[in-house]
């Protein structure tokens, strides 16, 4: 198959590849590196190539499809299609830029409110998190940190089905189900945003997941910085600010602390466990943070 592509590739588009840097993903080119996405759901292709297109504006780049010498921005397959992307590997700086970062993710909000008509899109996956936390209960009984936190993760998820409760009759952004900084490059002084390839999801669990992400590596008043922005683009204040903050609440921690556990070893559950307790706290203090912007834009709303 790698070659078969590789001479469709050669075929279709303007430029010529070389070599696979990653067999049937990563080609290298005298167009530099590209990447190769297969699809066989063509109206999942159509979603993520329209919000590519509205997402880019004079600050940010997004890799959009590649055209083809007849003008196409996929090549036909014999079971489905095949686009091309470009991919750079260098990281966009956040601090001192998130109001790029903040309008980009304010465009991708609007798009998701503003485009809701996907027939295949998920619905939130969030409040599944308590089915995970009932298996829990079969857990090894020696992982008592786990055990111990888990009423604690419940009351968390409580606070979660309230609000999503409080603010249903909000539409649900239809966006990415997971976003991270990781997907934002750096190329000529822009930021180059690698979308992916999966299937959307209605809500915020991807912003909230790129929050926790942003807050890792900046501090408060950059992660403050940045929902302004976000804020400035499309209205979080009103209800969305509350929605992202309920995506952070839920207890993901747990959910990812039982992934890891299931198949490690005696040495690296302490490792796993070490890591559980540092999330647990650390995303109860962006929790806090939010909680003290929203706070912010309040008294300013009120003056």
């Amino acid at each position: 198959m790698s070659m078969d592509v590789l001479e469709l590739i050669d075929k279709n588009f303007s430029l010529t590849p070389s070599r696979w840097k990653q067999t049937n993903e990563l080609l290298e080119s005298d167009c530099g590196v590209k990447r190769v996405r297969y699809w066989s759901d063509e109206a999942l292709m159509n979603w993520h190539h329209a919000w590519r297109n509205q997402a880019e504006h004079d600050q940010v780049l997004v890799d959009r499809m590649h055209h083809t010498v007849e003008g196409r921005w996929f090549v036909p397959l014999e079971d489905g299609f095949l686009t091309l992307h470009d991919v750079y590997f260098d990281s966009f700086p956040k601090q001192n830029h998130e109001h790029i970062w903040g309008r980009f993710i304010g465009e991708m909000l609007a798009f998701g409110v503003e485009h809701p008509h996907y027939q295949g899109v998920h619905e939130s996956t969030t409040l599944n998190i308590l089915d995970n936390l009932e298996d829990s209960n079969r857990m090894d009984t020696n992982l008592t940190m786990i055990r111990k936190s888990l009423p604690e993760a419940k009351r968390r998820l409580n606070m979660v089905q309230e609000i999503f409760e409080q603010y249903r009759h909000l539409p649900k952004p239809i966006l990415e189900s997971s976003l991270s900084v990781n997907q934002g490059k750096r190329v000529h002084g822009y930021l180059f945003w690698q979308g992916g390839n999966h299937y959307p999801e209605a809500g915020l669990q991807g912003v909230g997941s790129l929050l926790a992400d942003w807050h890792q590596s900046t501090d408060t008043r950059s992660v403050h910085a940045l929902l302004d922005h976000i804020d400035d683009r499309f209205t979080l204040t009103g209800g969305y600010d509350q929605l992202i903050v309920a995506e952070l609440i839920a207890p993901r921690e747990v959910q990812k602390c039982m992934g890891r556990m299931e198949n490690a070893g005696p040495e690296q559950s302490k490792q796993i466990l070490d890591r559980f307790e540092q999330e647990w706290e650390t995303n109860l203090r962006l929790v806090e943070e939010v909680y003290a912007w929203i706070n912010r834009r309040a008294k300013k709303v009120i003056r």
